[in-house]
């Protein structure tokens, strides 16, 4: 029986899960005889590292940039980090794979792809790594390591970024961002943009899973126009939808409608006319995979650092950081019927790549396969 082992994150964002997600799905429709199982990457270590992974949010959301700053620790002291995590994981690490009994391992989240192939090595294991990288532009060292088995790739920007580490080009997979299959219509139309309701613009905010104030900064900003109406989610972030609930109660019913973290994000997405996001890699995907134009306000000190610029570069939406120009920015994007959002839904139909999570689900499972059949395989 061929089995591979997933090394994701529960904590960190939810954007490590909604990977895990995409290429689960895939795995049970491609080869559903081949078993697997998802471990947190975190909680194989001690409180020294889970303690990170537990104050994740906070840091990201309300000190960002002292978690901008740990980031960028991570490429000087890339050894020192994978010794370290190395040391925390190894015997549970172990216990797990004696338990399992893996042919592949899989990690997207970076802090665990040097650090298990470090663990390996010592225990004299030859068991295949993938790094596969979740971010679209600026990725860390830690995701480099010449003894995976691959490296995969979403991004041109990210594999140029392995050639210039020194990874040989056919360890490099360039697959385009892994997204879940609900976002994935292989046999969607080329969209042609239009106005839900012409009486008003339709808006959804989304600022990931965490939640954020600066999702209640927009909307007060939005609502001082009569022809908007407002759609927020707002994540896990319990304390701020019932906030939110209270601050702007006035509109609730009317013209605003407040999530909690929900499952029906496409449905959400599906019923606006624009999209308001911080530059987070998994959400921003989502979108272009159904061709919905975004605005992005924001993106998280280091992992989503370059995003906007890379959302500029390739037409797949516009950048507003200033939360005061939002309004100009809408009636620029709904002059001349649409013909702004037409052409960045355009754009996004061209650059989407839905087949992504398939076509590293297929790496996986012929990776896993081949490690398993050469165990098989007798002596001559």
């Amino acid at each position: 029986m061929t089995k591979i082992l997933f090394i994701s994150s529960e904590k960190t964002g939810g954007g490590h899960k909604s990977i895990t997600k995409a290429l689960i799905e895939q795995l049970v429709l491609l080869s559903p005889d081949m078993q697997f199982t998802v471990i947190d990457g975190f909680k194989l270590g001690n409180w020294l590292l889970r303690f990170p992974s537990r104050i994740y949010d906070f840091l990201a959301v309300e000190i960002p940039a002292l978690w901008g700053f740990f980031y960028r620790l991570s490429n000087p002291f890339k050894a020192l980090v994978n010794q370290a995590v190395a040391q925390n994981i190894r015997k549970s690490l172990l216990e797990q794979i004696q338990a399992f009994h893996p042919d592949l391992i899989v990690s997207d989240h970076d802090i665990f792809v040097g650090s298990i192939i470090k663990v390996l090595k010592r225990a004299d294991l030859d068991i295949p790594v993938i790094s596969l990288i979740a971010d679209l532009d600026n990725v860390t060292n830690l995701w480099v390591d010449k003894d995976a088995k691959y490296i995969i790739c979403p991004s041109e920007e990210v594999k140029q970024s392995m050639l210039k580490e020194g990874i040989a080009e056919d360890h490099l997979y360039l697959t385009g961002f892994p997204v879940r299959s609900a976002f994935c219509d292989l046999n969607l139309p080329e969209p042609h943009w239009h106005r839900k309701n012409k009486e008003y613009v339709s808006v959804l905010l989304i600022s990931g899973s965490q939640g954020s104030t600066q999702v209640l900064k927009i909307a007060n900003t939005l609502l001082k126009y009569e022809n908007i109406r407002v759609t927020i989610i707002a994540g896990h972030n319990t304390a701020l939808k019932k906030f939110m609930e209270k601050y702007l109660s006035k509109y609730i019913g009317n013209r605003v409608t407040i999530y909690g973290f929900i499952k029906e994000v496409k449905e959400r997405m599906m019923e606006a006319d624009i999209l308001i996001l911080r530059a987070s890699p998994n959400v921003l995907m989502e979108a272009v995979n159904l061709c919905k134009p975004v605005i992005i306000t924001g993106a998280l000190r280091g992992q989503e650092e370059k995003n906007p610029q890379f959302v500029l570069k390739h037409h797949l939406g516009v950048y507003c950081p200033d939360i005061g120009k939002l309004p100009d920015t809408m009636t620029s994007l709904l002059e001349n019927d649409g013909e702004k959002l037409i052409q960045i839904s355009k754009n996004q139909y061209r650059f989407r790549k839905p087949e992504a999570a398939r076509d590293i689900t297929k790496l996986l499972i012929q990776t896993a396969k081949e490690n398993n059949e050469s165990r098989d395989r007798p002596i001559a």
